[in-house]
C-alpha cells in the first residue's frame, strides 16, 4: 500500500510542480469565488449549443433548471428566450445564495429534497441537468420525476460523465494524475490526495478555507467516495438507467479536445473501451405525447453512438 501511495504521489507532485494540473481556464476559476462564477458562465453557452445541436428549444418553454446550484448559470435560459426559469436543488445554502441574485420576471429558486421535485405534475416544458447526474444516488427515482413534471414531448437534456473519466472523482485541486482512481484503489487514492493537500508545495485554492478565511484541516479523511456525493456510474450503467425510465431517450457521446478527436472518435463505438475515451455526454429523454406500449417493430428508444463533434 506504501509503494502505491509514494507512487502517485509523486506523479501528482511532478504534474502539480509542472503547471498541468488544471487547464488554465479551471486555475483562474478556482482562485476566487468572482472567478469561478465567472467560469461558471462560460459554460452557459456550452448548454444552449448542445441544446440547439441536440434538437431541444428553450425559446418560449418552461425551463426547470435541475441542480441549479447558486443559480448563475438560470437566467442565461431566460436570455436564451425561455419563457419561465425555475431553478432547483438539494443545497439549501447554494438556493439562498441564488435567491439573493437581482429579481427578473419569469426567474424563481426552490429547494428541493432528493426525491421528489417541488413541481406539479406536466409544469414545465424543458429541464435542463447540467453536471448533475453524476451526483444522483438514485437516477431511476429522479427520472421518473423528471417523467411526473415533463408535459407530453417535454425534453430533459443531460450533461455528464462516466466514472472512468479521467478526472471523475472531482479531486479538481489535489489530484491532477488521469484515471488515478481506475489504476489505484480510493484508499490509495484519498490518502494520497490528504497527503498532497499539507505538503509545502501545494498551492490552496478557494475551496481549501472556511466562511472565516482560515485553511481548512481535516480534507480527504475517508478512505472512500461516498456514492450519495458520486454515484460512480458508467455510461453504460446511465444507459441502462435510461432504457428502464418511462422516457425516450437518445444518447451521444463526445470526444476529448479537438486534437485528440480524431483518432479517439472510433472508440467511442466501442463498448467498454469507450469509457475511458469519453470525455463527456448529453443525453435528451423525452415524455412521449401519448401513452402507448413498446413492441419489437416499434422501438421507443436508442443509443445514439455517433459522437458529436
Amino acid at each position: 500500500m506504501w509503494i502505491s501511495e509514494q507512487i502517485l504521489y509523486q506523479l501528482a507532485k511532478l504534474m502539480h510542480q509542472s503547471e498541468a494540473a488544471h487547464s488554465d481556464d479551471m486555475k483562474d476559476a478556482l482562485q476566487s469565488e468572482e472567478n469561478y462564477a465567472e467560469y461558471r458562465l462560460t459554460r452557459a453557452r456550452e448548454i444552449t449549443d448542445a441544446a440547439e445541436r441536440s434538437g431541444v428549444q428553450l425559446a418560449g418553454e418552461i425551463v426547470l433548471d435541475l441542480g441549479c446550484s447558486d443559480g448563475a448559470i438560470s437566467p442565461c435560459y431566460l436570455d436564451a428566450g425561455a419563457s419561465e426559469v425555475i431553478g432547483v436543488d438539494i443545497d439549501a445554502e447554494a438556493i439562498q445564495i441564488a435567491k439573493q441574485q437581482p429579481a427578473r420576471n419569469g426567474l424563481s429558486f426552490h429547494l428541493s429534497d432528493t426525491d421528489r421535485l417541488p413541481l406539479d405534475d406536466q409544469s414545465v416544458t424543458v429541464i435542463v441537468a447540467y453536471d448533475v447526474f453524476e451526483h444522483v444516488a438514485k437516477p431511476a427515482v429522479l427520472l421518473e420525476e423528471c417523467h411526473r413534471v415533463l408535459a407530453p414531448g417535454g425534453q430533459l437534456l443531460i450533461g455528464t460523465w462516466g466514472w472512468h473519466h479521467p478526472f471523475a472523482p472531482h479531486l479538481w485541486s489535489t489530484m491532477p494524475v488521469p484515471w488515478a482512481h481506475v489504476f489505484f484503489s480510493e484508499r490509495t487514492l484519498l490518502r494520497t490526495c490528504r497527503r498532497v493537500y499539507h505538503s509545502d508545495w501545494y498551492t490552496p485554492n478557494m475551496h481549501d478555507f472556511d466562511a472565516n478565511g482560515e485553511r481548512i484541516q481535516n480534507r480527504y479523511l475517508n478512505e472512500s467516495i461516498d456514492t450519495d456525493y458520486l454515484n460512480k456510474y458508467l455510461v453504460r450503467d446511465f444507459e441502462r438507467a435510461f432504457e428502464a425510465s418511462p422516457l425516450d431517450w437518445t444518447l451521444r457521446p463526445q470526444p476529448f479536445g479537438s486534437r485528440l478527436a480524431g483518432w479517439t472518435r472510433p472508440f467511442l463505438k466501442t463498448p467498454w473501451i469507450r469509457e475511458f475515451f469519453t470525455a463527456y455526454f448529453w443525453a435528451v429523454l423525452t415524455r412521449p405525447e401519448e401513452s402507448f406500449t413498446t413492441t419489437a417493430s416499434s422501438p421507443r428508444r436508442e443509443s445514439a453512438l455517433q459522437p458529436t463533434a
